[in-house]
């Protein structure tokens, strides 16, 4: 007989934004231990923060998992997994990772001019340098575009709508990092929706890729000042490329500011910065 799992009793020692992924990803304790940090930030809700929760608890040392059996279910389960002799080894971190770690205390608040010098020494030990702003937010659905003081120099690839980008899309050439559209065009573009809205690539009137003047907003987007934000589809959770660092730091010191003060600091719960493949930095923003 097929074991019944209690989603709800699992992972009540981690995150409420962390646990509800889980439990949506329907992945086991024991699963989870034996994925790597890869697949783990590949679900939905799960950035490299969280996997650093996780691994804190669900690990291959961990002894009291929680259980979603009865305790003669999961000694049966425990036995049985005996058997297939399969061992889990624990997700490691690399030694440069470690070597970074040690830069940055984890339960300190940075101010953000703090965090982007420090974010510049660490990112010199890294082969991608991608500025990375989370945000936990307190509730979802915020949504809008930050006016940045300067240019971010990020490279967007931005498509305008048309018979072309639409076979293109058919056929899954999709090449680009935004689409937009006219308002009359929407019927047309309704029947990608599905390929399209997954990868947050549908345009949307709120997020301004719906306009009559898409060559115009084109532009404007190109120009690197103007970023649109919003929170994850389930997750009150809002992810933001801000280029790479190797812009000026007082630029990129000033363009943090004001995306923290654009998407409002009373609606945001806690911040970090990192560089693709760093520690996160945390940051005090009660101040900005």
């Amino acid at each position: 007989m097929a074991t019944k799992i209690i989603w709800d009793n699992l992972y009540n020692d981690l995150p409420t934004h962390v646990a509800v992924a889980l439990r949506a990803a329907r992945l086991k304790p024991e699963q989870v231990i034996a994925k790597e940090d890869g697949e783990l930030m590949a679900i939905e809700g799960i950035k490299e923060e969280d996997v650093t929760a996780i691994r804190a608890i669900y690990n291959a040392d961990s002894v009291n998992l929680p259980k979603a059996q009865t305790k003669e279910e999961a000694e049966v389960e425990v036995a049985e997994e005996k058997k297939e002799a399969k061992k889990i080894v624990p997700r490691k971190r690399s030694n440069k990772y470690k070597a970074m770690a040690k830069q940055v205390k984890k339960e300190e608040l940075y101010s953000v001019e703090d965090a982007v010098a420090i974010l510049v020494k660490l990112a010199k030990s890294t082969k991608l340098k991608t500025v990375e702003l989370h945000l936990n937010t307190r509730e979802t659905g915020l949504r809008g575009e930050l006016k940045l003081q300067h240019s971010t120099g990020k490279d967007v690839k931005i498509a305008i709508f048309s018979d072309e980008i639409a076979e293109k899309i058919n056929a899954g050439k999709i090449d680009f990092d935004m689409l937009l559209c006219t308002p009359a065009d929407m019927p047309k573009i309704a029947r990608f929706a599905k390929i399209l809205g997954p990868k947050g690539l549908m345009p949307n009137p709120k997020s301004g890729t719906v306009t009559e003047h898409p060559d115009k907003r084109a532009q404007e987007l190109a120009s690197g000042g103007t970023l649109p934000y919003k929170t994850e589809a389930k997750f009150p959770i809002i992810h933001l490329n801000l280029g790479p660092i190797t812009q000026k730091s007082e630029d990129l010191v000033d363009n943090l500011n004001e995306a923290i003060r654009s998407i409002n600091v009373t609606k945001i719960k806690s911040a970090y910065l990192s560089c693709t493949h760093t520690p996160s930095i945390k940051l005090s923003i009660s101040n900005i």
